[in-house]
This record gives structure tokens, C-alpha cells and sequence, in this order.
């Protein structure tokens, strides 16, 4: 992995891979540097890149709260990619669900492994809330919205809450207030097949 330092021009307005659903965090960061294009993990942005499917892909690689990405780091150290620039987004966590949910009579919370690290408090606080691991934010706020239980929550952005049709039944759960994520804008090197 090399660093340059030359930025997308915004006219030309570049396909940006991403990996998560509409709303997820990497789909703000994406939004930064040109059209978000949506991938179900972090290996398929890498080949998106590769493949020449988009021109750039934003890759989380560290959150303030809980740490590296390791998968991430392990893409960037093996694959013929180029960080363009970096950035440093801003994380709020809430919680989301149905119009009729309460937190009180939730018993169900579902985010990425990552989401929930970054709310152990939150969620030590409300022991009745059982967490689960999905693969995305924004997927849990899709499945809360697909599954339809009002005892059913999720940990996402409000961005999804607006994507989904969810309302915010708590705000700023992160154990920190500065939670942010470390993002890095790639491309594919030069010379790569």
C-alpha cells in the first residue's frame, strides 16, 4: 500500500465502493468523494477495485473507541491498492426501531461487532437488551424495518433511521461523544490486471 495525495476532482463524479447497505457509515464517507456503490464485505470493495467495477472504495481501518479493523488492515497490507486520502468521520450511534418501540419494552438489539463494542456501556446499562452480531448498521436497521417487532432495536445512523423508516429511540449511545471512524479513500494500483 503507497499514499498519494492527489484528490478525486468532484466533477467527474467517480463511483465510490463501500461496504455495508444504504445508511452505513462507509456510505457517508463514500458520499465525500463521489457515488456510493454499495458491496456486501470488505474483500468484495477490494476487488471492486481491482476489477475496475468503480474507481475509488473508502475502507474503515480504526475507530477511536474500538480500535483497528483488522480485516481491513490485512486487505490494505496484501492487496495492490493506493490511499488517496484519509478521513476522520464523525460516529453517532443511536437507537433505532419501529414507530411503537420503547427501550423499555425492547429485548433485542442487533449491529455490527464494531457498533456494539463502541456502546458496552450503553448496553451494560440495559442488561434485558440481548445484543446480536450482524454484518452492517445499516443492515440491522433493514432487518429491524423487514422483521417488523417492535421489541426488536438496532444500533445504526440516523441516516438509515430516514433509509428505513425507523424512529430514534435513544441518541449519542456511544461510550465516547468524539467517536469517530478513520476511513481511507483507495484505488486500485497501477499496472494491476
Amino acid at each position: 500500500m503507497t499514499t498519494e495525495t492527489n484528490l478525486p476532482s468532484p466533477a467527474s463524479a467517480p463511483r465510490v465502493a463501500f461496504q455495508g447497505e444504504p445508511g452505513a457509515y462507509s456510505e457517508m464517507a463514500a458520499a465525500r468523494f463521489g457515488l456510493p456503490q454499495p458491496y456486501p464485505t470488505f474483500a468484495r470493495v477490494c476487488a471492486a477495485l481491482l476489477a475496475r467495477e468503480v474507481e475509488l472504495g473508502v475502507l474503515p481501518t480504526e475507530n477511536v473507541i474500538a480500535g483497528p479493523v483488522p480485516e481491513v488492515q490485512q486487505l490494505l497490507a496484501t492487496q495492490p491498492l493506493v490511499v488517496v486520502t484519509t478521513l476522520w468521520l464523525p460516529i453517532e450511534h443511536c437507537l433505532l426501531g419501529l414507530p411503537d418501540a420503547t427501550l423499555a419494552t425492547a429485548t433485542h438489539v442487533l449491529s455490527h461487532w464494531q457498533a456494539l463494542r463502541q456502546c458496552r456501556r450503553f448496553l451494560a446499562r440495559h442488561p434485558h437488551l440481548r445484543a446480536t452480531t450482524v454484518h452492517d448498521t445499516a443492515g440491522a436497521a433493514r432487518l429491524v424495518r423487514q422483521q417488523a417487532r417492535p421489541n426488536l432495536l438496532a444500533i445504526a445512523s440516523r441516516q438509515a433511521a430516514r433509509h428505513y423508516g425507523l424512529q430514534v429511540v435513544a441518541a449519542q449511545i456511544a461510550d465516547r461523544p468524539d467517536n469517530a471512524t478513520h476511513f481511507v479513500l483507495c484505488r486500485a494500483a497501477a499496472g494491476t490486471p
